[in-house]
């Protein structure tokens, strides 16, 4: 908890956040995953939430939604922190569980403790600050880096992290690159071009 606030993340029990611009949000989160009775095991994994992802997931309660704070499995770029393989669970790795994190038997708690904070300090918090730049998050869902997880297309994403920056008129072309095969993309189309008008309005 101390490395974590120490990096501008807000603690709210296992779940950390870092706010962003524009409503955005990187969250943390320490997931317990018991495997071996004579070990504690958990994922650590991380989730870069833009707030309009947010509002089209939760479309239909959008005002009553809008004030609760994101979890990491609600966000638009997702990965888990893989542990080294010295408190690795599955040391090989390239299993199921290879980004699990353990401790006892043999492992220290402090071992864990140590490796964990390294690994946050110098790889994850960095992460997390660089992809709550909207332009940024941008490029990787085009690019698609293997090991993270990208929960929507390209042209999907392209919409959501410009519908609160840009006017009506300069959002249509990015509309014409939504894919069309994904499920539901007439509706997101919609709610798209009425986001982005009531926001003109609002402004």
């Amino acid at each position: 908890m101390p490395v974590a606030k120490e990096a501008g993340l807000v603690p709210d029990g296992s779940v950390f956040r870092m706010p962003g611009e524009h409503g955005d949000c990187a969250v943390l989160e320490l997931q317990a995953h018991p495997m071996d009775p004579k070990r504690q095991s958990f994922f650590v994994r991380v989730s870069i939430v833009p707030l309009t992802e947010r509002a089209w997931t939760q479309r239909r309660h959008w005002e009553q939604a809008k004030d609760h704070l994101p979890g990491s499995g609600s966000g638009m770029l997702r990965w888990e922190v893989t542990p080294p393989a010295a408190v690795a669970f599955d040391p090989l790795g390239g299993s199921s569980v290879s980004g699990l994190w353990t401790y006892g038997a043999g492992v220290e708690p402090e071992e864990c403790a140590q490796q964990l904070i390294e690994m946050l300090r110098e790889q994850t918090f960095p992460a997390m600050r660089r992809f709550l730049d909207r332009d940024a998050l941008a490029a990787e869902m085009r690019q698609r880096s293997d090991q993270l997880r990208h929960r929507r297309p390209p042209g999907w994403a392209a919409v959501l992290l410009s519908v609160d920056r840009v006017s009506s008129t300069a959002l249509e072309p990015l509309l014409e690159g939504v894919e069309a095969d994904y499920p539901l993309a007439d509706e997101f189309v919609a709610w798209a071009r009425e986001y982005a008008a009531r926001r003109s309005t609002a402004g």
